[in-house]
């Protein structure tokens, strides 16, 4: 070894043993330089594992705090939200007993939204008082209390015992800040003796309260932007719904003067002006499509002045809402039925390719119109006359086809009511001649050109005159002698056939008394026009005494279809002529509605049977016709009522009747009807037809 590595070994100390015990003392103190050491060490380790627990306990901490931070922006319920924050607040303090109280509005309630309690105590909403909740909201900070420090507070009454529940062993209790002071507390509380809060947990749970806190207060602010935008929505509802309200009236408002503009006041339906405004739509639609066409149907309520003038407006106008309604039923959409004005009426048939469908919707009218109407507490029969235009490329204006459909209305009422016409261009020429026979017909009367003729009424056994009934005829001076029925339709519509009637009874009763003699009738065919005046069984009666004709030698003869019109009115007319002595006879009898009602209703003396029933009798009995003569004559044995059976033109026919009983006849067998000079000088003569009228005419 050299010098220099022995300078190099450590020197080694030299050991003192104690030589009495043995003992090194340099042992002693190195062992308690180790022992040092050692605790030195675990001190140490102890430190740094404790500062990793803090880390640690910092991290959750603060991972915790991150999470009850981040709980207040999740859009959980609010029951969702104080649940996340007591499992939050568990990971960082013992909260078996964790409640949030929450003050009212008004200050004056205390409320629990939340609470879990360990002792099992529950916690309802209770007035504002002097609980524990309470004393932590009125100091306005974070309490930290122990079981002596509460009962002091009992002690000085700062809190009930009563409100307070099961006493803690440790209380903790942070409010709930908020704009306008405390909204509440956040508690924690122990009930066990090994489990004391600290001022950490006091620093930990006010941290909590300032989240709950804020989250309240934006959950509020939110839910008060939801009521401020439900309210302004439900203000704007509001206002929105008053404005539909007004426009709704305003459009109601609208309608309604539209309606009544465009609509009959009295019926309800559409009047002339709506109907021209569809018209003349259709008549466009036409002209862009000539194969679409339409129809019109012009209705007229028959005999209506009768009911009018007979029964009074009040009646008229039920009779007229009546019609208006059973046409509307007789239509379908998009069809429509208008009032033009009076008693006349219209429907517009918007598709009606085929004349055919505008002639079935007049078939329905008149089926529907043929039942019978109750108003007034009278039994009224309506009908309808109906004239039809076709819409035709001709047609440029709506006037055309007014026009068109009027006349083939007055076409059909000339022909004898209850009925319709189509329209064709020869009606257009009828309807000028038509016009031109009324002036003639005026004319006529001023020149008294009408003359009463007179056909026998003669006993079948003998063939003896028994009377005469009175036919009126017009000496034309163009056409010659005219039958009535090629002018009294014309008269009937122009109202002239009440003056031409009491023209011919004056005729008849100045030429009466010569014919009649004293066992002879006079016959006078009576128009329904005449029984709404009740003046009229006075002025015939005056005319005859003035003629010197008895009201026993006169006879008037009504038809079954007149009687229809006003049956009331005509039972007092004819009652009125009974009682004076005037004979009453029911012309036609067998062709018109409810005969034996006639029979029963009437005054009657005579029922005159149909031609119609007679005809077939020429060729010897015939099953149907002779039963319903049979069952006259039967009736009016019964009745004690004569019989005459008008028509009789053949001697085959008056054989069969005489066989049967029948008394009295009437027809060209026994005489044409002649002026009453002729009959005056040959009154068993038959007299030459200057115009011979087919078989079984007047």
């Amino acid at each position: 070894m050299t010098e220099t590595e022995a300078a190099k070994r450590p020197r080694v100390s030299a050991r003192h043993v104690d030589p009495d015990t043995g003992h090194d003392p340099g042992q002693d103190a190195l062992e308690r330089r180790v022992a040092e050491r050692t605790r030195e060490l675990v001190h140490a380790n102890a430190r740094l594992r404790e500062q990793v627990r803090e880390s640690e306990r910092a991290a959750h901490l603060q991972a915790t705090l991150y999470r009850v931070a981040a709980l207040g922006h999740e859009q959980d319920s609010n029951e969702a939200f104080y649940r996340s924050i007591h499992q939050a607040v568990g990971e960082l303090l013992d909260a078996e007993s964790f409640c949030i109280a929450l003050a009212s509005d008004d200050g004056q309630w205390l409320e629990f939204p939340y609470y879990v309690d360990s002792s099992g105590a529950e916690l309802t909403r209770r007035p504002m008082g002097r609980g524990m909740s309470e004393y932590a909201i009125r100091r306005a900070r974070t309490i930290r209390l122990e079981a002596e420090e509460i009962s002091a507070l009992i002690a000085r009454g700062e809190v009930d015992a009563a409100t307070y529940g099961t006493p803690a062993v440790s209380w903790l209790g942070a409010p709930l800040m908020g704009a306008r002071g405390v909204m509440g507390v956040v508690v924690v509380q122990s009930y066990r003796p090994d489990l004391h809060y600290t001022p950490q947990d006091a620093e930990l749970l006010t941290f909590v309260s300032y989240q709950i806190a804020n989250t309240l207060q934006r959950r509020q602010q939110a839910e008060a932007l939801l009521i401020l935008n439900a309210r302004l929505e439900q203000r704007v509802q509001e206002r929105t719904r008053e404005l539909r309200r007004q426009i709704m009236v305003r459009e109601r408002t609208q309608k309604q003067l539209k309606h009544q503009v465009m609509h009959d006041s009295l019926t309800g339906l559409p009047n002339r002006l709506y109907l021209r405004e569809r018209l003349e739509r259709a008549l466009v639609a036409q002209n862009l499509d000539p194969a679409r066409r339409f129809a019109l149907l012009y209705l007229d309520v028959d005999r209506f002045k009768l009911f009018n003038d007979g029964l009074g407006h009040g009646v008229g106008d039920d009779v007229l809402r009546i019609v208006s309604a059973r046409i509307a039923e007789c239509v379908r959409s998009p069809d429509i039925v208008g009032r033009l004005s009076g008693d006349e009426f219209a429907v517009f048939l918007e598709n009606c390719p085929q004349p055919e469908s505008a002639c079935l919707v007049a078939e329905r009218i008149h089926a529907r119109m043929a039942e019978v109407i109750e108003v007034g507490g009278r039994h009224l029969h309506v009908s309808v006359s109906i004239g039809i235009a076709i819409s035709q490329p001709s047609y440029r204006t709506v006037d055309q086809i007014l026009h068109d459909a009027d006349t083939a209305l007055y076409r059909a009422k000339a022909a004898g009511r209850r009925r319709f016409v189509l329209f064709d261009e020869t009606l257009h020429a009828s309807a000028l001649n038509v016009l031109d026979l009324e002036q003639q017909m005026r004319d006529a009367l001023e020149k008294e050109q009408f003359a009463s003729y007179f056909q026998p009424i003669v006993r079948l056994a003998d063939s003896g005159v028994t009377g005469y009934e009175i036919l009126i005829r017009w000496r034309h001076p163009q056409r010659g002698v005219l039958l009535p029925d090629q002018f009294l339709p014309a008269a009937e519509d122009s109202g002239l056939i009440e003056t031409i009637d009491w023209h011919m009874y004056r005729l008849a009763c100045q030429a009466a008394p010569a014919l009649l003699g004293r066992d002879r009738i006079l016959n006078l065919n009576i128009s329904p026009c005449h029984f709404h005046s009740r003046n009229f069984p006075r002025r015939l009666l005056d005319l005859a005494a003035w003629a010197g004709v008895a009201a026993d030698q006169l006879c008037v003869e009504v038809t079954e279809s007149s009687l229809l019109s006003d049956p009331e009115a005509a039972a007092e007319i004819l009652g009125a002529l009974h009682e004076a002595g005037v004979r009453i006879a029911l012309d036609d009898f067998g062709t018109g509605y409810s005969s034996l009602s006639h029979v029963h209703r009437f005054p009657l003396r005579t029922l005159k049977i149909d031609r119609s029933f007679i005809g077939p009798l020429e060729s010897g009995p015939r099953q149907r016709s002779t039963a319903i003569v049979s069952a006259v004559l039967s009736l009016a044995c019964s009745l004690n009522l004569d019989v005459v059976a008008e028509g009789v033109e053949n001697a085959a026919q008056r054989d069969v009747l005489l066989s049967m009983g029948c008394v009295h006849a009437q027809g060209f067998l026994f005489g044409r009807p002649a002026p009453p000079e002729f009959w005056m000088s040959s009154p068993q003569a038959r007299p030459p037809d200057p115009h011979p009228v087919p078989t079984g005419l007047p």
